[in-house]
């Protein structure tokens, strides 16, 4: 059920609202009504000639309605009895285990019938026997839900006694109000003329108490008759819950034969506890293996991201000293042709100088040969040589 449902279903059975609505209608006739007989005229002095009056009559609207919706609940739930809740009862006694089935059955129910002391009490009482396991104290248990249903019932009038009690007071301080202002409207200086006017209102003030007990009376003769409806429908209720689950379960029998039967389910509930036991220990184990097996394998990762981020670096690093020893090696083979080609320069340059000195020689004697010449008549041109020019290839 939705909670706009459920809104609408608690407003419908609110007194108070309802209460408001009839007080609120009442009054509506009552002034706005042109009559003027002796009738209409008795009905605003009594519930319209006092602020008292007025809250006299909502509550007597409240308590009247929480009665009249009371009484409506009582009858419905009367009429819920006329069925079955349950599948019919076989010859047999049905198992224990059944229970979960007719506790579904139940659960299936319209929402507004499940807070019916007919409902309540076989959910109860089905609840009892699923959870002891047995039938045997079910007579107890049903006595027992029996006096919680009267209670409940007793305590779902806890706001009508309220205002029964209320009403009575609220005349009875209408009253004290109405003398406490005739008595302060004297004028010594006209005693006769202010007696009169003391007489009229002590006259009005005593409606507010005369109209809070005719309220009250009211209020108590319906609510004998409400109750007495109610508690005749937790007598049904009680009837109909016997019919329905005396004899269903297996019950142990007295003597001997009962007592094997208690002993041997007792032995049944103390194996089918066992089990459950080593289920649920079975379940913890294999849970602590998976995760002790999930943190081995999440720290197994961890070590291999580290082992691997490790290597990647020792890797690098390796790589990083090959490539400065091949630099190495390619520097030491430059230097080796450097030096031979220096060797080859110096001996070049060696060889070089034993020519320029040869070249010096020749030079030195072509210029001796060229000067005989010349003292020589009709002689030839002299041929000179120039002594700084190389032929050398030395680099």
């Amino acid at each position: 059920m939705s909670k706009l449902n459920q809104f609408i279903r608690a407003a419908t059975r609110s007194p108070f609202l309802w209460g408001v609505l009839g007080s609120v209608g009442f009054y509506a006739l009552v002034h706005a009504s042109p009559l003027e007989s002796p009738l209409a005229k008795l009905v605003k002095r009594y519930f319209a000639g006092h602020p008292v009056e007025y809250i006299e009559t909502i509550l007597f609207a409240i308590g009247m309605a929480s009665l009249i919706v009371k009484m409506l609940d009582t009858v419905a739930q009367r009429a819920g009895l006329g069925s079955s809740l349950l599948s019919s009862a076989t010859s047999t006694p049905e198992p224990i285990e059944r229970c979960d089935a007719l506790l579904d059955r139940l659960d299936h129910l319209p929402e507004q019938r499940r807070g019916e002391y007919y409902v309540s009490r076989l959910r109860s009482a089905l609840e009892h026997v699923r959870r002891s396991g047995s039938a045997d104290s079910l007579d107890d248990e049903l006595k027992y839900l029996s006096d919680l249903d009267a209670a409940r019932a007793h305590s779902g009038h806890a706001m009508f006694r309220v205002i029964v009690w209320a009403i009575p007071i609220l005349g009875f301080l209408g009253t004290v109000l109405g003398i406490t202002a005739a008595l302060s409207s004297v004028d010594l200086h006209a005693v006769d003329q202010s007696m009169l006017k003391v007489l009229d209102g002590l006259g009005l003030t005593f409606d507010t108490t005369a109209l809070a007990l005719a309220l009250a009376m009211i209020l108590m003769f319906v609510h004998f008759y409400v109750e007495r409806a109610e508690t005749a429908l937790l007598e049904q209720v009680d009837q109909r819950v016997q019919i329905e689950l005396t004899g269903r379960f297996a019950t142990t029998p007295n003597g001997g034969d009962g007592q094997q039967v208690a002993f041997r389910r007792m032995a049944e509930s103390m194996m089918k506890a066992t089990e459950y036991l080593v289920q649920r220990q079975a379940e913890l184990w294999q849970a602590s293996v998976e995760s002790a097996a999930r943190q081995w394998a999440e720290m197994a990762g961890d070590a291999g991201e580290h082992v691997k981020v490790a290597m990647s670096a020792a890797t690098g690093e390796l790589a990083s000293h090959a490539r400065v020893l091949q630099n190495a090696v390619e520097a030491t083979g430059q230097i080796v042709n450097l030096e031979s080609a220096l060797n080859h320069n110096l001996d070049a340059l060696a060889g070089a100088k034993h020519f320029e000195q040869t070249v010096l020689s020749l030079a030195a004697a072509v210029n001796m040969l060229s000067a005989r010449l010349a003292e020589t008549p009709n002689a030839a041109v002299p041929v000179r040589l120039n002594s700084t020019q190389r032929s050398s290839n030395a680099a």
